[in-house]
């Protein structure tokens, strides 16, 4: 067991996480005075278990962690964490690594992990008992506390010798022993004092016998007033199922009534149910006509956008003509400076003058056409317009008549279902008042009956309870006794299961391959021979006192196995131990009236017990045992009980109490 690793993280004047990695020899922590070097001595006895907070150097306890200072804020806990290097199994636990955390928060909390399992400091304290480690140990040893222990006392120093030699470990545990048995000392004097004070209640006990006769009398007593309660209760029944004839003959009567009013409320349902489809029919001729109105509109806009164009088209020849007259006007002028010479092409140009005249004439005639028919269009557009949004209106006035008629219909399928839940309802009350009706009735047959009966069973009531007092005195008187049985049998068994579970009587060395079982893999050690034998207690005997140590021995998976298992004892030196590999018997059959017969194996250990036990055959009830060479062993006197005497004692004691239970 090493120390390999610390960490610290809120510890004093470690405020953030800090680890210190030991390697293997020497570990100096060399630093200026006040840089923290006894907080790490500090650190190593508070995670061991240090509850004085003098002896961290401090007032309380929370003054461990972290208090803050000038640039950091304080913490709320403190924690630090030992890594030990468990390989060579020192420490009582199945793991190579071990960690010891503690953990201390400013409201008091404080917690103990190992491996990141929470425990209790005692269990910390037992796993390090005996390797030299502890809060009181001395494991931690600082400059001042020399000269104390060379100061103290001879019973001290002691004590702190006894630690380092591990003799620590056992003088706990006899004063936990010596504890436990004062404890139970007082608890012999507290049921001395109880058996005392039970003696002392037998007198009451008998009073009060007195008075449960007293009680039964008056439980007859109680059952005649009852009776009589019985039948005034029935009295009242008739007296209510009356009431409730007079209920279902009104329910009657008023059910018409209610059929009526359904029927009423279906005609109304059906009447409206035709003018929403009057409406609907109403409301889609409207939606046609709307529609054709659209379209006229459409084909009226397509003419008049024909007519915009070819108003276009005659403004544009018109400007051409006003172009064309001016053209004329200043050929004229040139042809009125030159009529002298040209006389004869001034009567053509005024030929094409008049022409061009009569051509402007019938076109602003034309463009004076063009523009009526486009006002014409445009007032039978505004027309459809108007009538487009009178359509439109009267769209939206039958959309919310439509709405009105929907909603009236909602709410009369709603009074419907009122009205069919309350014919339900009524239905279920005749129902019910009938089924109460015939109920009555066979109630008032019943106790007719009962009445009858009873007068007869209380006699008979009486004679029982007496004969039934004279059982019960006797059934308590053997039911003590049996819980007195059952009791012994229950603690035998416990006792039984507690030698079985702690192999009690195993050879030691056997014990101790139990314990390290797993460095040599799994499946290795399959265990004692014991673990797969059975048997009854009286084969039992014969069985141990041939076997002898025998039946401590250990089957082995096979002989590269029980190699490994040879090096091992070698090293540890346990003491005697017997090895069975698996893979060493021969495989042969048992003869007939032999130990083996007598005993029921499970498969591993099966060829194991017919070459042991499958040859040898008892003598005169197992005082001698005779083998298939002829040779004749005799045990001598029988030692105390082994394993499988146990084993069968406790399935005795097991059987006996599944009976008591039974």
């Amino acid at each position: 067991m090493r120390l390999t690793k610390l960490e610290l993280q809120g510890f004093k004047s470690f405020a953030d996480h800090t680890t210190l990695v030991f390697e293997p020899g020497v570990t100096a922590v060399v630093g200026p005075n006040g840089c923290g070097k006894s907080n790490v001595s500090d650190a190593v006895r508070w995670v061991l278990g240090e509850q004085r907070p003098k002896t961290l150097r401090g007032a309380k306890m929370e003054e461990v962690i972290f208090q803050g200072s000038s640039s950091r804020r304080p913490v709320n806990i403190a924690e630090v964490s030992l890594h030990f290097e468990n390989e060579d199994g020192s420490l009582p636990v199945p793991y190579k690594e071990v960690v010891i955390t503690r953990r201390l928060s400013r409201s008091g909390d404080s917690e103990y992990m190992l491996n990141g399992t929470a425990c209790r400091l005692r269990d910390i304290h037992d796993m390090v008992r005996g390797t030299g480690l502890g809060a009181d140990s001395g494991v931690v040893i600082e400059a001042r506390m020399i000269d104390a222990l060379l100061s103290d006392r001879p019973d001290d120093r002691r004590e702190l010798f006894e630690e380092a030699a591990g003799v620590g470990l056992y003088r706990d545990r006899r004063r936990t022993t010596a504890r436990r048995l004062e404890e139970t000392t007082v608890d012999l004097s507290r049921l001395d004092d109880l058996i005392s004070e039970v003696q002392s209640q037998v007198r009451s006990l008998s009073r009060q016998r007195k008075k449960a006769e007293r009680h039964g009398e008056l439980m007859a007593r109680r059952f005649v007033a009852e009776i009589t309660l019985v039948s005034r209760e029935m009295e009242a029944w008739q007296t209510e199922l009356a009431s409730l004839e007079l209920q279902v003959t009104s329910l009657r009567e008023t059910l018409p009534i209610a059929e009526q009013r359904v029927h009423e409320v279906e005609r109304q349902r059906e009447a409206a149910y035709g003018s929403r489809t009057a409406a609907e029919a109403g409301r889609t001729e409207l939606s046609r006509l709307v529609t054709e109105q659209r379209a006229n509109a459409s084909s009226l806009e397509s003419e008049i956008k024909v007519a915009e164009e070819r108003q276009r088209n005659a403004l544009a020849r018109r400007e051409r003509a006003d172009a064309e007259r001016r053209s004329g006007e200043e050929l004229g002028n040139r042809l009125a400076e030159d009529r002298n010479s040209v006389s004869e092409e001034r009567g053509v140009l005024e030929g094409e003058l008049t022409g061009a005249r009569e051509t402007l004439s019938s076109r602003t005639s034309a463009e004076e056409g063009a523009r009526s028919a486009v006002s014409g269009a445009r007032q039978a557009y505004e027309q459809h317009e108007r009538r487009t949004r009178e359509l439109r209106d009267e769209g939206r006035r039958l959309d919310l008549d439509r709405e009105s008629a929907e909603r009236e219909q909602r709410e009369l399928a709603q009074r419907s279902e009122q009205l069919s839940a309350e014919r339900e309802q009524i239905s279920e009350a005749v129902t019910a008042a009938a089924d109460e009706l015939a109920l009555a009735d066979r109630h008032k047959e019943e106790a007719d009956a009962a009445s009858a009966e009873t007068a007869a069973s209380v006699t008979a009531a009486r004679a029982g309870a007496d004969e039934a007092r004279t059982r019960e005195s006797s059934a308590r008187t053997e039911r003590l006794r049996a819980e007195e049985g059952w009791t012994s049998l229950q603690g035998k068994v416990n006792g039984l299961e507690a030698l079985e579970r702690d192999r009690v009587g195993l050879a030691p060395a056997a014990a101790q391959l139990l314990k390290d079982r797993d460095q040599f893999g799994d499946g290795a050690v399959l265990g004692p021979l014991s673990d797969f034998v059975s048997t009854g207690a009286a084969s039992a005997q014969a069985v141990e006192r041939f076997l002898g140590n025998t039946v401590h021995a250990i089957l082995v998976r096979d002989r590269a196995a029980a190699d490994s298992i040879r090096a091992w004892h070698s090293r540890v030196n346990p003491g005697p131990l017997l090895l069975l590999p698996m893979d060493a018997p021969p495989q042969e059959q048992s003869e007939s009236g032999t130990l083996a017969e007598l005993v029921e194996t499970a498969e591993p250990a099966k060829s194991w017990i017919r070459t042991l036990l499958g040859h040898v055959k008892q003598e005169e009830g197992g005082t001698a045992f005779v083998d298939a060479r002829g040779a004749v062993w005799l045990p001598g006197s029988a030692p105390g009980p082994g394993p499988l005497r146990r084993r069968a004692e406790l399935t005795e004691a097991r059987a006996s109490l599944e009976r008591a239970d039974a």
